[in-house]
């Protein structure tokens, strides 16, 4: 028996025609790249492929040859939405012909079965990692996936393509001879899945490419007319999907390719692979693909090896224009470096009268810049080096490499110490450089300073807190040291004297207190901790003293001292009242029946409020009290509004944190004193500060 398998492969395509495989992807012929099209490539491939057998029946005692075709027309499209996507399509209709031979006399052809044989959804993503654009050294990474649809055949349709199968694969044809055709039924199938990894990688003018995947079948259906146990046989199991793939690239308009795919049963541990070797010929517009596919194992065909030739033509154009903007360049790098030790420097170079932003070298000294065309004038500098200038002239894509060695500074210095002119001890002092760039400096603890300048004139200002400043105007020549000592005046100061005691207010307790002037640089004075008394010399002036105690209410007071003059200031503080502890606070009046405030309390009012602000995290009841003039009930809304109104003063006036402050009415309900006369009821209309906590 005779065996003749042929593939005729056609491929007119709107696209980028190179590296398209012969299913619309970009790939090799069944092995996918990882990378797919640019953004708007779109693909259309229409593949017809024609495969018979030839085989030899007796007629009347007569030997003749019949033939079994087998027709499938491959086509889709594919569309890479961005840069890394890239969706397709393709559907697979297929017809089967049995050819009978008119010798020794005509028979006739049966009706064909007709029917689509697969339809496939896919889409793949990849991403390209550049490594050297120039050389080509690049790697890709993607992944692809497909959905494989199996539909079933027409019964309405193609003269019932169901029954014309039926006929291809369980009748006999031409009685009486009985002729089986013997075609393989079509098995519709439930959706198959396929998963793969893809990778390729590049250098240069070699390319090689990997395909890893699985493929999972979905349930085959008996048409109806399989034997079940042929129908067993027939049913596809899962299959581990590889591949790989070499290219040789001497030109873009030439390449080398080898391929090979295979299919493993995961279920029998059955291999199927086939080789492929081809050429491919083109332009950016136009390919040629020229291959030859070698099976060398299948255990779904009798033959041990079998081979079909194919050739694809496609061509097309980009679907989104890109516009491919050409900018003028030019690069120069080079090195700058020590023109004795030829050590690297450090460096920076400018380019003045121009818009390019200054750079820096590496800690190798190398620089690269990139330049548009023109002329250039290049300012390098680096510390304690004279600067060098050169001018260049770059034009698009020159590529130039251009050296700075620069010449050291001739190094002098200045230095010295800073004292006293009476007592000759040593001064913290600030010496400024006039009419220089050059940043101040400062003496040390011991009045020390030294500075490394280049040789020159300069005029140096000394500047030192209550000293008069001084100025030396030095003259450095290359390599000299020289020491400048500097002697500063005291300027002469202006004294005042205060003096007093600091003690408690009820008792005249002395106090350990401290005193502190607001706003100046005065340190802090504190008293005899036996006495009380304090005693400080300050410049004359007017100034905001501060007086603290431990467990006393700080007090604050202005001072004037005038010229020589010798001021005695007592202060006297108050105990900062306990917890449970209640204070009334003597001086606060209200209107008539009212709760409204009289002016003249705001005093009082002040005062407390020192206390609260002395320790911030103390919590005291406000109470209000009346005389027994009036009903319960009036009395008791009455002392409520009054104690309220004296914490919303501390709220407003002296932003004392409401949480701190309780206020609460107790009418007539604890008197202090006798209600019957009218100094008893004076006592007792009142407001009382209790302590409730101090944190």
């Amino acid at each position: 028996m005779r065996k003749v398998y042929c593939l005729l492969l056609v491929l007119p395509t709107i696209i980028f025609a190179q590296e398209i495989s012969i299913y619309g992807n970009r790939g090799m012929f069944k092995l996918q790249y990882a990378q797919p099209h640019n953004m708007g490539v779109f693909s259309f491939h229409f593949t017809p492929e024609e495969r018979f057998e030839s085989f030899d029946v007796d007629i009347t005692g007569r030997t003749t040859t019949d033939r079994k075709h087998f027709f499938q027309i491959t086509s889709g499209f594919s569309y890479a939405i961005v840069d890394f996507m890239e969706i397709r399509f393709h559907a697979a209709p297929f017809m089967k012909w049995y050819e009978a031979s008119d010798y020794p006399e005509e028979r006739g052809d049966e009706y064909p079965p007709i029917g689509m044989k697969e339809i496939e959804a896919g889409v793949k993503f990849g991403y390209p990692i550049i490594v050297n654009k120039q050389t080509p050294l690049l790697y890709a990474l993607g992944v692809d996936g497909a959905i494989v649809f199996g539909p079933g055949l027409s019964t309405e349709y193609f003269s019932n393509a169901w029954e014309n199968d039926r006929q291809f694969y369980a009748d006999s044809f031409y009685p009486p001879y009985y002729i089986k055709p013997n075609f393989l039924p079509h098995i519709p199938h439930d959706p198959d899945y396929r998963f793969t990894g893809l990778f390729d990688f590049r250098i240069g003018p070699f390319a090689a490419h990997m395909n890893a995947g699985y493929l999972v079948t979905g349930i085959d259906e008996n048409p109806g007319y399989v034997d079940s146990l042929e129908f067993i046989a027939l049913e596809r199991p899962n299959y581990f999907i590889h591949a790989f793939g070499i290219e040789l690239i001497p030109s873009n308009d030439a390449r080398i390719l080898f391929e090979t795919y295979g299919m493993f049963d995961t279920e029998n541990n059955a291999e199927s692979l086939w080789v492929t070797p081809g050429l491919r010929f083109g332009s950016t517009d136009v390919s040629f693909d020229l291959g030859c596919e070698l099976g060398i194992m299948n255990p779904n065909l009798a033959t041990e090896f079998w081979w079909k030739a194919f050739f694809t033509f496609s061509a097309g154009a980009d679907l989104i224009k890109k516009v491919e903007i050409h900018i003028p360049i030019a690069q120069v790098s080079g090195r700058v470096y020590d023109g004795v030790s030829n050590e690297p420097l450090y460096a920076t170079i400018t380019f003045p009268g121009s818009d390019q932003e200054p750079i820096q070298t590496t800690k190798l000294g190398t620089y690269t810049v990139s330049l548009t065309p023109g002329t250039y004038r290049m300012h390098v500098e680096a510390s304690n080096y004279r600067w060098k200038e050169q001018g260049v002239v770059v034009k698009d894509g020159d590529q130039l490499v251009l050296d700075f060695n620069l010449n050291r500074k001739p190094i002098s210095k200045i230095l010295g110490k800073i004292y006293d002119a009476e007592t000759r001890q040593p001064v913290l002092a600030t010496i400024n450089f006039a009419q220089t760039e050059l940043e101040p400096i400062t003496s040390d603890t011991a009045g020390m300073y030294s500075i490394t300048l280049a040789p020159g004139i300069y005029r140096l200002r000394v500047e030192a807190t209550n000293y008069q400043f001084s100025e030396e105007v030095v003259t450095l020549a290359e390599n000299e040291s020289k020491v400048v000592d500097i002697a500063l005046a005291k300027i002469p100061i202006d004294k005042a004297t205060l003096t007093g005691k600091v003690s408690e207010v009820e008792t005249n307790k002395s106090l350990l207190a401290q005193l502190t002037f607001v706003d100046t640089k005065i340190p802090r004075v504190t008293t005899d901790p036996n006495t009380g008394i304090f005693k400080v010399i300050v410049p004359p002036g007017t100034y905001s003293v501060i007086v603290e105690a431990a467990d006393y209410i700080t007090e604050s007071a202005p001072v004037v001292l005038a010229k020589d003059e010798t001021k005695i200031q007592n202060f006297q503080l108050k105990p900062i009242p306990k917890v449970g502890e209640k204070i009334i606070l003597r001086g606060i009046y209200f209107d008539f029946n009212a709760s409204n405030i009289k002016p003249e309390s705001y005093p009082v009012l002040d005062d407390a409020a020192k206390v609260l602000k002395a320790k911030p995290k103390m919590r005291v009841e406000i109470s209000g009290h009346t005389d027994s003039i009036g009903s319960d009930s009036y009395n008791q809304t009455l002392s409520y509004q009054r104690a309220n109104a004296v914490r919303q003063y501390l709220i407003t006036y002296h932003q004392i944190d409401p949480n701190r402050l309780a206020a609460m009415g107790y009418g007539e309900s604890q008197p202090i004193a006798d209600n019957r006369s009218k100094s008893g009821r004076d006592q007792n209309r009142r407001i009382e500060f209790k302590i409730l906590s101090w944190e």
